[in-house]
């Protein structure tokens, strides 16, 4: 997979951005547990094409803003989100460029991992979700990361191989 450029030099804090805003839009109950993961998606995005210009600590402080939105325990949301990234560049050099099933497998495994990091803190504050619902944000991300992940592709240029 080639590293790619970002269009301009905040394009992947203003993705962050954009994926924050998806994030705290106002939706009814019952379609909340049906929210993708937007933030985490974004931080697989950019694991993905330019490990090179990731940040953990970009990532930690997007999480602590999490925390402090949500009312979570202080640092729940950066450890998931420094996890996603961490997992997204172990795993990357073993994801073919352009292939769609091993980018979602990536998806579900780290979007998997994540939710089950929240779900452990969660439990152990005394806050666990009641019956699967809560797992239903893997399934609607996976749903939507290929039209996320191609949508992001406006924040960066392709590398030209010479």
């Amino acid at each position: 997979m080639d590293e790619i450029i970002p269009r301009f030099k905040g394009a992947i804090i203003v993705s962050l951005v954009l994926a924050f805003i998806l994030m705290i839009l106002p939706l009814r109950e019952d379609w909340l547990v049906w929210r993708p993961e937007w933030l985490a998606l974004t931080i697989i995005h950019w694991g993905l094409v330019s490990p090179q210009r990731s940040s953990l600590l970009l990532v930690w402080f997007i999480g602590l803003m999490v925390d402090a939105l949500y009312g979570s325990i202080l640092g729940q949301h950066a450890l998931g989100y420094a996890i996603v990234l961490y997992m997204t560049l172990r795993m990357r050099p073993r994801v073919i460029a352009d292939s769609f099933f091993q980018q979602i497998f990536i998806v579900f495994i780290v979007l998997g991992t994540y939710l089950l990091i929240n779900l452990w803190i969660l439990g152990v504050t005394g806050h666990s979700p009641k019956g699967w619902s809560y797992w239903w944000t893997v399934a609607s991300s996976i749903v939507v990361w290929p039209f996320y992940h191609y949508f992001l592709q406006i924040f960066h240029l392709k590398k030209k191989s010479f």
